[in-house]
Formats: structure tokens, sequence, C-alpha cells
């Protein structure tokens, strides 16, 4: 007796082939908002762990200006020493700077902290040696800490980032105190 497929056995078999691959497929698709979400995450992360490893603490007298901080242009952000003339290395090509890197993909940022939208240009996120999120440009402080409504603030609540492209939208949160970055669904 030979052994063999029957036809009703491989029709079968490529029915199941199709059905998978059908709901497989459109899940391969890249969202460049998602992407792009999930870079900058990372990229506040590493600021944040830059901020906390590189401690400045009283080590002049002006120690409080020298964070690193994120500041965002358009849709590019750079990562930097409050002087401006210090920039990250690229963590995966030390040779490279963290210097203008383009979000490919959005149309727009959006900054709102608690329930008010920020609209500087540059918006710019610092952190301190304890990894505690501020915002706004530190240059102009004269003291390490400085009052709510003023640059350099400490985060007194979160700071929700936007990201579009047309459709596509994906939000941001960092959280006050902790200065912890999350996509938010």
């Amino acid at each position: 007796m030979k052994k063999a497929f029957t036809m009703i056995e491989l029709v079968f078999v490529l029915v199941v082939i199709g059905i998978l691959a059908a709901t497989i497929i459109p899940r391969t698709r890249t969202n460049p908002v998602q992407e792009a979400a999930i870079n900058l995450v990372s990229q506040i992360r590493y600021t944040q762990h830059l901020a906390m490893s590189d401690d400045k603490y009283g080590s002049s007298a002006t120690w409080y200006r020298d964070r690193w901080q994120m500041s965002f242009v358009g849709n590019t952000y750079s990562i930097q020493h409050n002087d401006g003339n210090d920039y990250a290395k690229d963590p995966l090509n030390p040779a490279n700077e963290i210097n203008a890197i383009e979000l490919k993909g959005l149309d727009a940022f959006t900054f709102t902290v608690g329930n008010t939208a920020d609209a500087s240009n540059p918006f710019i996120i610092s952190f301190d040696y304890l990894g505690r999120p501020m915002v706004g440009s530190l240059a102009a402080s004269n003291t390490a800490y400085v009052a709510a409504g003023n640059a350099g603030e400490l985060l007194s609540d979160t700071c929700k980032i936007k990201l579009t492209n047309g459709s596509e939208t994906e939000y941001i949160d960092i959280e006050r105190e902790t200065g912890y970055a999350r996509i938010r669904d």
C-alpha cells in the first residue's frame, strides 16, 4: 500500500497556512510614530542615566547649571550639558554625538506639563543628580532649584509628550520626582 497525502489533506494544510499568514503579516508593518516614541523614551532614560552617573553636586559654585538635558527643536533632539558645548556620545557608536538627531516620520511634538501646553522653543528637560526631571533652561538659574513657574523648576506634575503623524499618535509620560519615562496607551 502506497503512503501519500491526499488532495484534501494538502488543501487543508494550505488553508491553515493562509489563515496564519493573513493574521501575522499585517502585524509586521512598521509604525514610524511608535518607533519614534520607543527611541525617544530610550534617549530620555539615557539622559537621566548620564545625569545621575555624572554627579556634579557641589563640585563648583555653579554646579547646578552643569546638568545633562534634552532639548527639542522641531522634530529633532539633542542631549547636552547645559553649557551647550558638551554633547552626549551615542552609546552604540561613541564616535557620534547626539546632536540634532531627527525623529523621522513625525509631523509634530506637543509638550504639556500639568494642564498647560508648553510652546517654548526649544523645549528643554533636564535631570538633577538624583534623576529628578526639571523643565526649562538652567543657564540663568542662580540657585539649585527654583520656584514653580520659572525655568529650571522641578516638575510639579507629569510631563506629557504627544507625537503625531497624520492619523497616528503616541503619548510619552515623564513622571515628576522619579523621572520615569513610559509610552502611554
